[in-house]
């Protein structure tokens, strides 16, 4: 059992805010961990200049912080493809890449994207497929002595996503076959496909488990509500957890930097660390 230094926010919790402001904040909060979710207002991370990241970097260095990278969800398909999106797509994923291992983050955080029915086997093996041929360009650009990891996220099941099963991300992590590659666990994610699939997936995924995604909901929504005031089973989790010695990375992933606050409270007290 540790404490809240054990534990990544994500910056999702303060979009209300510009990406800068919502750093300082977290930092005054004292969280040892951030992950950079690179949507909306924080999207613009990836314009920043190398100034900017530098004074980032010593920001991170003088307080300890250990930081990730969320790639961006919107315009990028890494399941599409040869074409102008699927181009796009990668240099988005270079740039993020390239940032991170500036920063030496943990891990880089990507959605494998949409297909035409994310219900018909064709479709999901080419867009594993795609996501893998891509996943083996983006290592190549990792140095030898970077520490990030690429990692593949399960989502929810909306229509034309891939990876909303774990299977899809299981068959990219055997088929690319590399220590840099692995799976950002979303308990959130996994509970909205039907009553027990947090446990059953999460069993599935372990071989593969770099870090996990936490936060809450009823089943119907994914509302990223705090640990504990949702229907997701967390103690049977954390047991599991527990039981096969996780040691990868814990990111809160909630609406507001208060849910967080209240879900590491929670999670230490159930011996989630």
């Amino acid at each position: 059992m540790r404490d809240k230094g054990s534990f990544a926010v994500s910056t999702y919790a303060l979009f209300d805010l510009s990406l800068r402001d919502a750093i300082v904040q977290l930092l005054q909060k004292d969280w040892k961990g951030i992950e950079i979710m690179c949507e909306e207002n924080h999207v613009d991370l990836l314009d920043w200049s190398w100034e900017q990241l530098k004074e980032l970097k010593q920001q991170g260095n003088e307080r300890g912080i250990a930081w990730s990278i969320h790639a961006p969800i919107s315009g990028c398909n890494l399941a599409a493809d040869a074409g102008p999106t699927r181009d796009q797509t990668l240099d988005t994923m270079k740039r993020c890449l390239e940032i991170a291992s500036f920063l030496d983050c943990t891990h880089v955080v990507m959605h494998a994207g949409e297909v035409e029915d994310r219900l018909a086997e064709t479709e999901r093996a080419r867009g594993v497929e795609n996501v893998s041929q891509a996943l083996h360009v983006l290592t190549s650009e990792l140095s030898a002595e970077s520490r990030t990891i690429l990692t593949v996220e399960n989502v929810p099941p909306y229509p034309k996503v891939l990876g909303w099963s774990v299977e899809d991300l299981m068959r990219i992590c055997r088929h690319v076959n590399s220590s840099r590659v692995g799976i950002v666990y979303d308990v959130g994610h996994a509970h909205l496909i039907r009553p027990g699939y947090a446990i059953d997936a999460l069993q599935k995924v372990l071989p593969y488990l770099s870090a996990l995604h936490l936060s809450d909901n009823f089943g119907k929504l994914d509302d990223h509500l705090a640990v504990g005031e949702g229907t997701i089973p967390f103690e049977p989790i954390l047991s599991l957890l527990k039981d096969n010695g996780f040691a990868g990375h814990w990111v809160v992933e909630t609406k507001q930097l208060g849910c967080a606050e209240v879900s590491v409270e929670r999670l230490l007290r159930a011996g989630g660390k």
